[in-house]
């Protein structure tokens, strides 16, 4: 998600019809994002939750929280 998210802000000129695009397309990630977290907490439980604890939500390299 997060290379679509730096896909759709880097133009190399930035319109208002493109940045309009552009941060609506970032609204519905992370709406996306929140979610999908929502259902994976449902489905796995605690597992899940310590991963998230440990793991931030666009950059998922651990220790980066």
């Amino acid at each position: 998600m997060l290379a679509y998210i730096i896909a759709f802000w880097s133009a190399p000129r930035m319109t208002i019809g493109h940045l309009v695009f552009a941060l609506a397309m970032t609204v519905y990630i992370v709406i996306g994002i929140r979610l999908e977290e929502r259902d994976l907490v449902n489905i796995y439980g605690t597992a899940y939750e310590e991963y998230r604890q440990r793991v931030s939500m666009l950059l998922p390299f651990p220790g980066s929280k």
